[in-house]
């Protein structure tokens, strides 16, 4: 549809759907702490194997071992936790491109499976470029593979695949957003390259309201040097804006709730104590269940 809007601005996923009132009910909590498919399966189970099964799942989140879960590993568990459908994702991947089965997967072995077919027929008549998406994704390869020896562990594939997801592939983010939007090749984007992207003409002299108001959002704010264009940085601050950190928000709002002592970190015992908040039973589930239905 040409006045269909095109969103490419990156924001920070939300946590949960449900909303976050502790006063009502603790379910944003337990969506935010286990992601929301693996916080239903706690639902069904008795508060003592919720309470089990949480203490087991402590003992992951202390990644020194030291006894204590700090702010900063229950925020890089929340992260992980609610990526699991993108490790899922490169988990089903995998298989398909590790073809030796040695649990590594090098560039070469990656762009056969991708691109075997390319590579027999370099002339395909289907319209793709592959040789220019070929180039692009070695060099987003080499940005994703850390050691630099073009041999992809699960987690760089991961980094690879799902670029977006992680800090030090933002720069590669900005840099192939800017070459699709880029159609003069001067290294800027300038307002009808901006509003192209987002918006085809096809014949229509009339430009909906929307689009008027991305010109003037592209004058006021996505060109902050007020040169006519938006260069990296500028680009950048746009497309992956610095949003709030959620997961750090709420790593810090369960270590507020349940430490006890107030050291500042968690014991196993402070979190199994406080588990209605993090995880959910049988229990949490009856008691709302009576608060739904106090009308009979």
């Amino acid at each position: 549809k040409p006045t269909e809007k095109k969103d490419r601005v990156h924001h920070e996923p939300q946590l949960s759907d449900k909303v976050h009132n502790d006063a009502q009910s603790f379910d944003y909590d337990h969506d935010a702490f286990l992601g929301a498919e693996e916080a239903k399966t706690f639902d069904q189970l008795t508060p003592e194997e919720s309470k089990e099964r949480l203490g087991m799942i402590v003992d992951k989140i202390d990644a020194d071992k030291d006894g204590f879960v700090t702010e900063g590993e229950l925020k890089s568990w929340i992260k992980h936790a609610q990526k699991k459908y993108i490790y899922d994702n490169v988990e089903n991947q995998w298989q398909e491109f590790d073809m030796n089965q040695d649990g590594l997967i090098p560039w070469d072995e990656y762009r056969n499976v991708t691109y075997g077919t390319y590579l027999d027929d370099p002339d395909p008549d289907d319209g793709f470029n592959y040789k220019q998406m070929m180039v692009r994704d070695e060099r987003r390869f080499k940005m994703a593979d850390k050691d630099g020896d073009l041999i992809a562990t699960k987690e760089e594939l991961t980094a690879f695949l799902h670029r977006e997801e992680y800090d030090y592939m933002k720069d590669i983010v900005v840099q192939e957003t800017m070459e699709e939007l880029d159609k003069n090749a001067d290294g800027f984007i300038d307002l009808e390259e901006y509003i192209g992207d987002m918006y085809s003409h096809d014949g229509n002299a009339d430009e909906p309201e929307w689009v008027k108001t991305e010109r003037e959002q592209f004058v006021e704010f996505r060109d902050k040097n007020r040169d006519g264009k938006m260069d990296k940085e500028e680009t950048k601050d746009f497309f992956l804006p610095s949003d709030i950190d959620h997961a750090e928000a709420e790593a810090r709002h369960l270590v507020y709730e349940s430490d006890q002592n107030k050291d500042g970190k968690l014991t196993k015992e402070e979190i199994v104590d406080k588990y209605d908040l993090f995880v959910g039973s049988q229990v949490t589930d009856f008691g709302e269940a009576l608060v739904a239905h106090d009308e009979f």
